[in-house]
């Protein structure tokens, strides 16, 4: 592992290397070098750290017990965990034995600590038994439950794997449950807003194998009850990065209670394959909800499985505020491309543009985009692309729990979709309604909408497949040749990003190109 100084990290002269071997070490030594290595985590969870500590394990060895340490670093000089050795596999936290219950039963755990930076880790927490209806399990757990707010929390380059966690658990919500989990517990269920975060980063992370959900951050403190959000209590810069993400029980990813949050360039490959009667049904694969100016893009997601609701690939649920959703790629999820929550009074202002499905909603029971209990007014869908190919009954667009009658202001806009199934349409009634130059070609089933500037004519796709290519640079087939009738028949759209899916300038001045792919 690199020094300090090369990590960018500031030093103080306390500041001590301490070093754990599980083979060669012995917890009588002094644990600050190589040679006078710890053993156990518990002679590390003994200790309190201080700024500018680091806590190293070896590669290549593994602990079957808890990583719990004591302290907090300052603003610039956190306190970190990571690896020395140089060996092939990094080393193992083994947390089969902890006890879970209430928020614990993480192999990884830190409680009401600011600035550490966690990395390097091979995470593991499997108890052996069924614990669908059990108690919580969680790989890396960082909770707040101080009643003041903590900061500077860093988790990155961890390999997170077989985590037995619950559905429905024995003292916590199993959404919190999983791989990765940083929250905010409230004060004696009040929601005061007094345990918040700030600065939260989760990077470059591997989560795989696990339950319930992949990658969570929640803070519960952020209103009283659940209907109702403090803005000044919601945790602010939370990002989650360049996660990749495969075959997670539930959930991918989900983000509560924050403002300034970013979550882009993350991978998505499966994510609900198991549900539990009485749980809450529900699986996406990455969501937002009581949040405030969020930022999602450049993120692949793929294989979601629908259990009664949702299996949509991309969610702005409830409560959530100015959430721009761009330059993602959405394929063979069986809900759906994205779901819309409205309903409650909850939320507003969700812009969803330059994105591309390919297959998704091929169950047929969701909407491919699905405005579900409701509009979240200003909604604005613009300049997607949309592929189904032969044999599918996937719903374009479908309004699903509520009668429809909405006078939101909301758009559909600028958009291709290239049908070649048999799903129909359901749009909401009222006179909140904006659809215009859309492109819709290929099969031309009930609901469809009218559209004054509409074009059916073929829009020249590049190289479609109708199997959706893996990996979210390679999708370049679904643009459209400089020929197409979308080319420059958009309407003009203020404030549009000023880039397509693929990085091409927009027009500000001109009628842009239909669809996520600005060809001109």
């Amino acid at each position: 592992m690199a020094g300090a100084a090369a990590l960018g990290l500031a030093t103080s002269a306390s500041a001590a290397d301490y070093y754990v071997d599980a083979a060669a070490g012995s917890d009588a030594n002094a644990g600050t070098s190589p040679a006078a290595a710890w053993k156990t985590l518990a002679k590390v969870n003994a200790k309190t750290f201080a700024a500018g500590d680091r806590i190293l394990l070896h590669t290549d060895q593994t602990w079957v017990e808890q990583l719990k340490p004591k302290g907090s670093g300052v603003e610039g000089n956190p306190i970190t965990i990571g690896n020395y050795g140089g060996g092939e596999r990094k080393p193992v936290v083994d947390g089969r034995n902890v006890a879970g219950g209430g928020a614990g039963g993480a192999a990884v755990s830190l409680v009401n600590q600011s600035y550490w930076t966690i990395s390097g880790l091979e995470v593991v927490n499997d108890n052996g038994t069924d614990n669908v209806v059990g108690s919580n399990r969680v790989g890396i757990l960082v909770n707040n439950t101080s009643g003041t707010l903590k900061r500077g929390i860093t988790i990155t380059g961890n390999y997170v794997h077989d985590v037995n966690g619950c559905f429905n658990c024995n003292g916590a919500n199993g959404q919190t449950n999983g791989g990765i989990s940083v929250v905010a517990d409230t004060m004696n269920g009040l929601g005061n807003g007094a345990s918040s975060w700030k600065d939260v980063l989760i990077t470059d992370n591997v989560v795989q194998d696990v339950g319930r959900t992949g990658i969570n951050f929640d803070d519960y403190s952020t209103g009283f009850l659940f209907y109702f959000v403090s803005q000044d209590a919601l945790s602010k810069n939370v990002s989650i990065t360049h996660n990749r993400l495969k075959d997670i029980d539930s959930d991918g990813i989900i983000l509560r209670g924050s403002k300034e949050n970013l979550i882009e360039h993350n991978v998505i490959d499966g994510a609900g394959s198991v549900t539990a009667s009485g749980s809450q049904p529900g699986t996406v694969g990455m969501f937002v909800a009581k949040t405030t100016n969020t930022l999602m893009q450049f993120n692949e997601v793929s294989g979601v499985q629908t259990h009664v609701v949702d299996g949509h690939g991309y969610d702005v649920d409830l409560f959530a505020v100015n959430t721009i959703v761009q330059h993602n790629y959405s394929h063979d999820n069986e809900g759906g491309f994205i779901l819309l929550m409205g309903g409650l009074g909850s939320g507003s202002d969700a812009t969803v543009r330059y994105n591309l499905s390919v297959n998704d909603g091929f169950a047929g029971d969701k909407g491919i985009v699905s405005l579900s209990s409701g509009l979240l007014n200003g909604s604005k869908i613009y300049n997607n692309t949309i592929y189904i190919k032969p044999g599918l009954n996937a719903p374009p667009i479908a309004q699903q729990g509520w009668s429809g009658d909405n006078n939101n202001s909301w758009w559909f806009r600028n958009n291709v979709v290239v049908n070649h199934g048999t799903g129909t349409w359901a749009f909401p009634r009222g006179s909140g309604t904006t659809i215009a130059n859309n492109l819709i070609y290929g099969n031309h089933t009930a609901g469809e909408p009218a559209d004054p500037q509409k074009i059916t004519a073929d829009p020249q796709m590049l190289a479609p497949s109708d199997d959706a290519p893996s990996g979210i640079g390679n999708v370049a087939g679904y643009g459209v040749a400089p020929t197409s009738p979308a080319v420059g028949t958009g309407a003009l759209i203020p404030g549009n990003g000023g880039r397509d899916y693929f990085g091409r300038p927009v027009p500000s001045t001109a009628p842009p190109t239909r669809g996520f792919h600005e060809a001109q």
